[in-house]
């Protein structure tokens, strides 16, 4: 072969890698894209969860209507829920997983927390709204790691990290401590519920 063949192929192979370096990066930023919005989506929903019982504590009224307007909204939740925990699952097992386990967490809190506001009685005065309802969540943990696989996913070589990111969750997960509620928090939730409470701008 001589130079002017070699030198064609060479500006042949280099034309096609530069396209094909063009499509990857292309490719991967619309993929980068999709999946920000996608876990976006599925963090805006545990957000929603939490918000339940503040939903239920400052409901209207007690009565059938509302109650059914509340239990649809509840429903809507759980199966946003249930939707990203799919997506995520069948997008990536790490991430998938950790998201379930920011869920479960978040659940632990959640259920106590929609009972006592369903025991509450609605609030009747403006003045009640004003810091009356205190539901606080043990899932900082689970938020952080859950992020922290949501980042590396999004990087190019995300699915090369993979075992990795598995890897240091699973270590993540086994540095967590045990998480009570401060005195403090504690005292301030039995003021706001006592029936002669007040707000948290008293």
């Amino acid at each position: 072969m001589d130079a002017a063949s070699t030198a064609t192929l060479l500006a042949a192979f280099t034309t096609a890698l530069v396209a094909l370096t063009g499509y990857w990066i292309n490719q991967h930023a619309k993929r980068r894209e999709q999946k920000s919005r996608m876990y976006a989506e599925a963090l805006q929903v545990i957000h929603s969860y939490e918000d339940l019982p503040y939903l239920i504590r400052c409901r209207p009224a007690s009565d059938p209507e509302t109650r059914a307007a509340l239990a649809q909204q509840i429903s809507d939740v759980f199966t946003k829920i249930n939707l990203h925990q799919n997506l995520l699952l069948m997008d990536s097992h790490v991430v998938g997983q950790a998201y379930a386990d920011l869920f479960q967490q978040t659940r632990r809190h959640a259920g106590p927390h929609r009972l006592e506001a369903w025991n509450t009685p609605p609030v009747a005065t403006d003045p009640e709204m004003s810091g009356r309802a205190y539901f606080p969540y043990d899932n900082q943990p689970e938020q952080e790691i859950c992020l922290l696989a949501m980042r590396r996913e999004l990087t190019a070589w995300g699915w090369l990290l993979r075992p990795h990111t598995h890897r240091r969750i699973r270590n993540l997960r086994r540095q967590r401590t045990p998480w009570s509620e401060p005195d403090f928090m504690r005292e301030t939730r039995a003021r706001l519920l006592s029936p002669r409470g007040g707000g948290l701008n008293e």
